[in-house]
């Protein structure tokens, strides 16, 4: 009947709304860019990447070589074990160095130190994941 009475059909968009789900990814990608922002103050113009990894498996399964005492002063990832966390996420790579889990900084620490804040990170029941700060070792990319 509407063409009868020449009145042109309104289209009402279907109002947009974000589920519960919808906002916390959302404020967590804020925290990852607020966090990233903070790092690269702190660490300067080199690549990061903020890695979290989900607790989904007994172990983290990663090796690292290096600590302020070696000749590699920041840890570094030289394996990854399958069937560890780290694996599961796919997200470290070999040659990965670590600059921060859970925003304690590993620059100027041990290897045994670096091992044990990692491990802790870890074994921490309070937390389901774990939150890196990584950077490429510069001498992978050559």
């Amino acid at each position: 009947m509407d063409g009868c009475l020449n009145i042109t059909p309104l289209k009402i968009p279907r109002p947009s709304y974000l589920s519960f789900v919808d906002l916390a990814i959302i404020e967590e990608k804020q925290k990852e860019k607020l966090i990233l922002a903070e790092a690269k103050e702190k660490y300067g113009d080199i690549p990061l990447e903020f890695v979290i990894i989900y607790k989904t498996k007994p172990t983290i399964g990663i090796a690292i070589e290096g600590g302020f005492n070696t000749r590699q002063p920041v840890p570094k990832i030289i394996s990854i074990q399958r069937g560890g966390s780290a694996f599961e996420s796919g997200l470290l790579r070999c040659g990965h160095l670590i600059l921060e889990v859970n925003g304690r900084n590993l620059r100027g620490m041990s290897h045994c130190e670096a091992v044990k804040v990692i491990a802790d990170a870890f074994q921490d029941t309070s937390s389901d994941q774990l939150n890196l700060i990584v950077s490429m070792d510069p001498e992978e990319n050559s």
